[in-house]
């Protein structure tokens, strides 16, 4: 997983720490165990917050598209002055625990980033899964033009996908 190199590298940076934090010597020291003897079990060990994982690419352009058809949906409201009938209309988030990919990069996106900032106020986590529906809404959305002034119609028809 971590190359000869890599893992030395990292070995070094925490007999760096061990100087500067004296106080978490031992810490430092079981992660340079851990390192030195290559244990591949216990390298999340050495930082739990960093995944092992990667977010993959279609799942995050997936994500900002979807964002993005709810973008086109606010800002269409506002310019009609129009209130949406369907309640699915509105950004509920992902779920946290079904659709873990997606509900983080969301979150990383709009929280962290600042982006898609009209939907600041919407929740994060929907607690329920909402994928299926919000790709269901995205076909739609390509179908029209991936249009940014939608008509009252079409928000219903997006809201509405089946």
């Amino acid at each position: 997983m971590l190359t000869w190199a890599e893992r030395l590298t990292l070995w070094n940076q925490y007999e760096i720490l061990k100087r500067i934090n004296p106080d978490d010597t031992k810490e430092y020291e079981t992660n340079q165990g851990i390192l030195s003897n290559g244990y591949e079990q216990y390298y999340s060990e050495i930082n739990p917050s960093i995944y092992a994982e990667t977010t993959k690419r279609e799942v995050s352009r997936e994500v900002e598209e979807i964002l993005n058809v709810f973008r086109a949906i606010k800002f269409s409201c506002l310019k009609l002055g129009y209130t949406p009938k369907s309640r699915y209309a509105e950004f509920e988030g992902f779920d946290g625990n079904e659709e873990g990919d997606q509900y983080g990069f969301a979150m990383f996106v709009r929280r962290t980033l600042g982006k898609w900032d009209e939907l600041k106020d919407a929740p994060d986590n929907s607690h329920s899964n909402v994928l299926e529906r919000y790709r269901r809404m995205l076909a739609t959305w390509h179908r029209l033009g991936e249009k940014y002034e939608l008509t009252e119609a079409e928000i219903e028809e997006m809201a509405e996908s089946r």
